[in-house]
């Protein structure tokens, strides 16, 4: 095996009492054909320059989108790939090396969380603090190879976010995306939802888990709804927060149940995590007047709304993609508070072993776990 040569402004730092080795080439699941397994091989492993951090990744999530993606359904994203490709933007590692742009207070041995939703030059949106809107965008497993690897380039250090002292840093992986955009869903409903009003949230997947969460951290005061066609993940989410009232529209209708749950008043805000046509034609019709309702699912392209209900009633829509580097930090920030419990958000973690990497990639496209599955490096 053959080793990158430490010098003084990349990696000659000490780490856990003894200087870092960096292999030349590494591992690396890489989509070969869409929709067929991954292949672990080896890659080059690059030195980075300037701004660049080199982050060895001790966990990568699965996201939804990363499924799209492996079976070559790039619309949800917009970007369509060329192959061999790395998923993943969901990326917990260790700082091991490092430009000589980067400032001092990013260390060789410092466990960060990458955020994804980077972008490739400044803009007006960037500077208005929405880092996730820019024009031209460098997001990872997207734009830019995914962290689904041993070792990740992060292009510049802003997207380091420290993570130090968390108690499971491969649980903290999905708070890049799972955590993160549901953080902002409920962030954008906040200013609508007075005490005792009622916010119902749509699909208890891996968002879902977090969803609850922080509606009960940034909400405390408001009644919970939640919607899914499982009775298991409703008892997952209930196992982490107090749900005030749950619906299965499988066995009930569940615009006639939630009128009766709100004694006719109807929910003040919706958060549907799912995006099928079907659950944005229902959820919408639960809505009362001044009403806010929050996509941020993309199980589906396009969607036909009650329009006499939404107009007549004042309701706003929106959508809601990922969130931006402020929100990541205060995501951290939150996480450390002890706001959510993002351990218990983990069902399964999958070992960086082929067999296992294509196992966590089908569960995730199958709908086998509840919350939300990571590899481990």
């Amino acid at each position: 095996m053959k080793y990158i040569e430490i010098n003084i402004n990349c990696s000659a730092e000490r780490y856990s009492g003894g200087i870092i080795i960096i292999p030349t080439r590494h591992r690396a699941a890489l989509i070969r054909d869409f929709g067929k397994p991954l292949t672990i091989e080896e890659v080059p492993t690059p030195a980075p320059k300037d701004a660049e951090v080199l982050v060895k990744v001790i966990s990568a999530g699965i996201c939804h989108s990363d499924i799209h993606l492996w079976a070559g359904d790039y619309r949800p994203v917009g970007v369509p790939k060329t192959l061999p490709w790395i998923l993943s933007h969901e990326i917990t590692g260790v700082v091991v090396a490092k430009g000589d742009k980067v400032p001092e207070t990013i260390k060789v041995g410092d466990r960060v969380l990458v955020y994804p939703w980077g972008f490739a030059e400044e803009d007006e949106r960037t500077l208005s603090g929405y880092t996730q809107l820019a024009r031209k965008r460098a997001r990872l497993s997207i734009d830019i190879p995914g962290g689904l690897q041993e070792y990740l380039l992060v292009q510049h250090y802003r997207y380091i976010v420290n993570i130090d002292g968390l108690e499971d840093p491969q649980a903290v992986a999905p708070l890049a995306c799972a955590g993160l955009t549901t953080y902002n869903a409920v962030k954008k409903i906040k200013p609508y939802v007075g005490p005792d009003e009622h916010v119902l949230v749509v699909g208890l997947g891996g968002l879902g888990t977090y969803a609850v969460q922080w509606i009960r951290a940034l909400l405390p005061h408001a009644n919970l709804l939640v919607a899914d066609i499982r009775d298991e993940a409703i008892e997952f989410v209930s196992k982490l927060v107090k749900i005030d009232a749950a619906v299965n529209p499988v066995k009930e209708d569940p615009v006639k149940t939630i009128t009766e749950i709100t004694k006719g008043e109807g929910v003040k805000a919706v958060i549907d995590l799912v995006g099928l046509s079907q659950t944005i034609g229902t959820y919408l019709k639960t809505l009362t007047t001044l009403g806010v309702y929050a996509m941020v699912g993309l199980m589906s392209y396009e969607a036909s709304i009650p329009v006499p209900h939404v107009i007549r009633n004042e309701i706003k829509i929106f959508g809601v993609y990922t969130g931006s580097l402020g929100d990541q930090h205060e995501v951290i920030k939150h996480a450390r508070k002890g706001s959510i419990n993002y351990v218990k958000a983990i069902s399964k973690r999958f070992r960086f072993e082929e067999k296992e990497v294509n196992e966590a990639i089908k569960s995730v496209a199958e709908a086998k776990h509840l919350g939300r599955v990571i590899v481990v490096l």
